[in-house]
């Protein structure tokens, strides 16, 4: 088998955060793509994610209502996230500040818009909870057209 390269373990990071939200939302019913936000930027890590269930978009917290199973995922994802900062620091690449992945359970497919530029430490800098907000909103928005 060949080397990995850096787009291979770059990818596996971010369907480890799909995995972690599907591993959460087991048994939950219903859940279909999965949207998840990662936020790297200084010494700030920040991950959320939000799923389409029963044709609505809802927030994790929404869907998995144990904070225990909740805080797990946090943190794993935040272990994940720094793990991702060391990864492009190896490879003399650039980290993203902020990811937005979507995951189509239908067709097993993802997509990736990432972030280079500073967004929480520029002087009008958004936080990436309100980032985060902001997107399920826009994503809300479009599926009701």
């Amino acid at each position: 088998m060949g080397e990995r390269t850096f787009e291979d373990e770059f990818a596996d990071v971010q369907l480890g955060l799909v995995d972690l939200v599907l591993e959460a939302c087991e048994g939950r019913g219903g859940i279909g793509d999965v949207y998840v936000f990662g936020a790297i930027e200084g010494t700030m890590t920040s991950f959320n994610a939000f799923v389409e269930r029963g044709g609505e978009l809802e927030r994790l917290d929404a869907v998995v209502a144990d904070r225990s199973i909740l805080l797990q995922v946090m943190g794993l994802a935040a272990q994940d996230l720094a793990g991702l900062r060391e990864l492009c620091e190896r490879a003399g690449r650039a980290c993203p500040t902020q990811i937005r992945g979507h995951w189509r359970n239908d067709g097993g497919s993802y997509e990736a818009t990432c972030e280079y530029e500073p967004v929480a430490d520029r002087e009008d800098g958004v936080a990436p909870g309100t980032a985060f907000a902001a997107w399920l909103e826009d994503e809300r928005a479009a599926r009701r057209g």
